[in-house]
């Protein structure tokens, strides 16, 4: 359920954020775009925050490695 939910709000807020940049195009909506510009913030951080405490990662645990790559071996990892 907070799956679907994650996946709602982030095609919302990228909507919002279409439209933003859509409306910043024509001198006649730049009003309505500085007022969609004082929601974004908060929308933005609504976003990040519902993501943070609700996602699911399914990738591969790391254990004990420090950090890791999901499109490389191991083996292919070199040291620099």
């Amino acid at each position: 359920m907070m799956a679907h939910r994650d996946i709602f709000l982030v095609i919302g807020v990228t909507f919002y954020l279409f439209v933003y940049n859509l409306l910043l195009q024509f001198e006649n909506t730049l009003h309505y775009a500085t007022l969609m510009l004082l929601f974004s913030p908060l929308l933005i951080c609504w976003m990040v925050y519902t993501v943070l405490k609700h996602g699911k990662y399914n990738g591969k645990k790391l254990d004990k490695d420090e950090f890791g790559y999901q499109d490389k071996s191991k083996a292919d990892l070199k040291m620099f």
